[in-house]
């Protein structure tokens, strides 16, 4: 069969219906508050190499056709031990909104209970050397237009599991799920764990994301390098993600990727848009890195 690599740009509008339904339900993604701990923890598994020092940017929030609809924000909080906190802002006109962060730390720093971080892996948090990064938590809440907030989804990666907190009810009304051994939950920083794609040291990432729907679920998750072209003189590389068919059905996965895209640099990796849904019953909205459009990143 064709390897994932002869992925076309371009779908069929019927595969793309059908397959943004799929994803839709399995994107929800946003922020708020924190369930007190009193389960052990342990070293969290996933880990991402960041390029430099996480930065904070302004975004333009853009439709379907192409039209600002709203403004976002990247922001980053520094704590101690080099750990940082990237929180993602998004919103669009007349109420719909979705935030979202994701805690993570040098694995010096991660590692660590109650020590200091070693010198090496702050001075490169802070310098903007090239540092691995551990996954601590992640965190999401999104409301629609309609003034409907949907649950908090809290992912532990310390402590293996997924929560949803129903908005408005009790911590206790909570329900979780476990976090499978090998933890492959990514919801919110993959421009940095899509890298590996973008600087071509892969050609497909296996993962998957977590949702509330009727509680806690986790969704199997493919992402693969697709085209390089060039806009306005800025080479551009997109990566394209959906769900994960398996490898019987790879090739025909393959082909039927929905439009669900980040869109980077092809020269140094950094990250100019992504598109997805603002929750899990829609819209669909794209993410531009200010000063840009979709026209010029390849999104439209």
């Amino acid at each position: 069969m064709p390897p994932l690599l002869t992925l076309s740009s371009r779908r069929s509008g019927s595969s793309r219906v059908a397959l943004r339904v799929v994803v839709r339900v399995g994107l929800a993604v946003a922020l708020l508050c924190l369930a007190p701990d009193s389960m052990p923890r342990a070293e969290s598994s996933v880990t991402l190499v960041s390029p430099g020092a996480l930065q904070a940017f302004g975004a333009t929030t853009f439709d379907t056709e192409g039209e600002a609809v709203g403004r976002s924000r990247f922001e980053v909080e520094p704590a101690d031990q080099g750990v940082q906190t990237m929180r993602v802002v998004m919103s669009i006109e007349g109420g719909g909104s979705n935030l979202s962060q994701a805690t993570l730390a040098p694995v010096a720093a991660a590692a660590a209970v109650g020590g200091r971080l070693g010198g090496s892996a702050l001075e490169a948090a802070q310098t903007g050397s090239p540092v691995t990064l551990r996954l601590i938590e992640e965190r999401s809440q999104s409301r629609s237009a309609e003034g409907e907030t949907f649950p908090l989804l809290v992912i532990d990666h310390e402590r293996r599991r997924v929560s949803c907190y129903p908005a408005g009810e009790p911590e206790s009304a909570g329900s979780h799920k476990d976090i499978p051994e090998q933890d492959r939950v990514v919801n919110v920083p993959m421009q940095l764990f899509f890298l590996p794609l973008v600087r071509g040291e892969v050609d497909d990432v296996h993962f998957q994301i977590a949702t509330c729907h009727d509680g806690p679920v986790l969704y199997d998750m493919i992402a693969v390098r697709g085209p390089t072209f060039e806009r306005d003189g800025r080479r551009v590389i997109e990566v394209e993600y959906g769900p994960d068919f398996g490898a019987t059905v790879a090739w025909f996965a393959s082909r039927l990727l929905p439009s669900f895209s980040f869109w980077f640099d092809a020269e140094d990796g950094s990250y100019l848009g992504h598109r997805m849904p603002l929750h899990r019953k829609g819209p669909e909205v794209t993410l531009v890195r200010q000063g840009l459009t979709p026209a010029a990143i390849g999104a439209d």
